[in-house]
């Protein structure tokens, strides 16, 4: 049971990236993306090693964001027009980059591992268990 806890652990983890990069990247200017549209296997092969510390930062920053997205989730539910829900996503994605940002690591660090983790069964596993020991 404890495993299988971990393993939806793990999945809720690495979903959660998409939810922090997608504020920050419309953020940022557009950047030409076919290049990586043809290389799919590079992001594994520029993983970056995750130190113990960088690896705390990212559990803390990871549960404040899951806690933003449930708040945020049950406003949006009761939203009325489609600018309020709009509103409502972006304050909440401005939430999650400043959680992440006051955990003491960068979004583009957040997402780093998030995007390594998938792709790195170790990583994803010393994530799960460091979310695991975070729980205790």
């Amino acid at each position: 049971m404890k495993n299988s806890s971990r393993n939806l652990l793990a999945a809720a983890c690495l979903s959660a990236g998409v939810v922090v990069a997608a504020p920050a990247l419309a953020q940022e200017p557009p950047q030409p993306s076919a290049p990586a549209a043809n290389q799919p296997s590079e992001p594994a092969a520029e993983a970056p090693a995750v130190s113990e510390e960088k690896l705390q930062s990212f559990v803390v920053a990871f549960a404040e964001v899951e806690k933003i997205k449930q708040e945020y989730s049950q406003r949006l539910q009761g939203a009325g027009s489609e600018g309020e829900q709009q509103q409502i996503q972006n304050e909440a994605g401005q939430k999650m980059l400043q959680a992440v940002q006051d955990k003491g690591i960068s979004v583009d660090e957040y997402n780093q591992i998030i995007r390594a983790a998938q792709t790195d069964p170790a990583l994803a596993e010393r994530v799960t268990e460091a979310m695991g020991q975070a729980e205790q």
